[in-house]
């Protein structure tokens, strides 16, 4: 069977040509760039899953992070606390503009101090005595900006309670929005020890640290992001699963992270490696159509286009098969080399 990349894709039946419209309205290109891309079958699952998944989890510890948890939950929730131990006072009122909304969520009979920031996370500052301690754990989560803001943060808040207030945690959840309300996420810093009475438990929760419950808890993220743009009449959907588990033949977009941006926003360099990286792997995304089409078939059929430019690009497309995988391995190879000698990042 020959290889399509159908290059003009717009359905002759008036129902799916209206998706197909309503497609191209959301990402702001064409229908059928998503089937020349990822191919009929991903481009259709692909239109039902055009919002962003995210939910990173993290722990915060004094050896790590180098930071207190207090100037953590501080520069979360957009206010001023003071950490009692070191003297010292965090504050961060003044960045109101990002935060949207925060709250705390204790277990049932929580003691009073354990929805107050400044009482809880000093306590928990108090109770972890060794240098390296893990003191919180956090979750980002990212949510759809088809969304209001208030069933954004009522998504969070009431996924925090179902899978981590109920298990033990006492958790404070905080709304971000960037200045263009391009990236609307929450942060969710929970204790790493459960309540035993009017103080935390002697031991910590381990199993709170398996893998197969952050597993669990992608799926039910999804499935709580998806019910909320149900309820809002929103055709969009996310999908926890991996490109591959989705047949999605694409590359996973690198994380350009806050040093890069930070780099970049400072002026300290025009250019940071990270982006260069996301730009080339948003090419060869570009182009893998072409790419396994070379690689399977030693040529691509199209439709519309004139021989003699085809043959042209047969000839670019030959050269880049290698070179675009060859690309990919040692950028790849690169940044994992470079991430072993520097550590772990430093991150708020």
């Amino acid at each position: 069977m020959a290889t399509w990349a159908v290059f003009s894709a717009t359905p002759k039946n008036a129902e799916t040509r209206s998706q197909a419209h309503s497609t191209a309205r959301m990402d702001g290109t064409s229908g059928g760039k998503f089937v020349t891309m990822f191919g009929k079958e991903a481009a259709r699952r692909l239109y039902w899953c055009m919002a962003i998944f995210r939910l990173e989890a993290k722990v915060f510890s004094r050896e790590k992070r180098g930071r207190s948890v207090i100037a953590a939950a501080a520069y979360r929730a957009g206010t001023k606390l003071m950490d009692e131990i070191r003297g010292k006072i965090f504050d961060y009122a003044r960045r109101t503009k990002g935060v949207i909304n925060s709250t705390i969520l204790a277990p049932e009979g929580a003691p009073a101090w354990a929805t107050d920031s400044g009482q809880l996370w000093n306590k928990v500052e108090a109770g972890e005595k060794r240098s390296d301690a893990q003191l919180a754990r956090e979750f980002i989560l990212a949510l759809p900006k088809e969304l209001s803001a208030d069933d954004q943060f009522l998504t969070a808040v009431e996924w925090a309670k179902r899978e981590l207030v109920t298990s033990g945690m006492v958790a404070e959840v905080s709304l971000h929005h960037d200045k263009a309300d391009h990236n609307p996420h929450v942060h969710i810093l929970c204790t790493m020890r459960k309540l035993d009475g009017d103080k935390f438990s002697a031991k910590k929760s381990r199993e709170w640290n398996d893998v197969s419950l952050l597993a669990k808890q992608r799926e039910s993220w999804a499935a709580a992001v998806n019910a909320a743009l149900e309820k809002a009449g929103r055709p969009e959907r996310v999908d926890h699963r991996s490109l591959k588990d989705q047949g999605i033949d694409r590359l996973p977009e690198p994380k350009i992270g806050v040093a890069a941006t930070a780099m970049k926003r400072k002026g300290i360099l025009d250019d940071p490696q990270r982006f260069k990286l996301v730009r080339k792997i948003k090419l060869i995304n570009e182009a893998m159509p072409f790419i396994r089409a070379i690689q399977r078939r030693g040529e691509v059929q199209h439709y519309g286009m004139a021989a003699k430019w085809w043959d042209k690009t047969m000839s670019v497309m030959l050269r880049l098969r290698e070179q675009a995988s060859k690309a990919v391995k040692g950028t790849w190879r690169k940044l994992f080399e470079s991430q072993r000698d520097k550590g772990p990042e430093q991150e708020r």
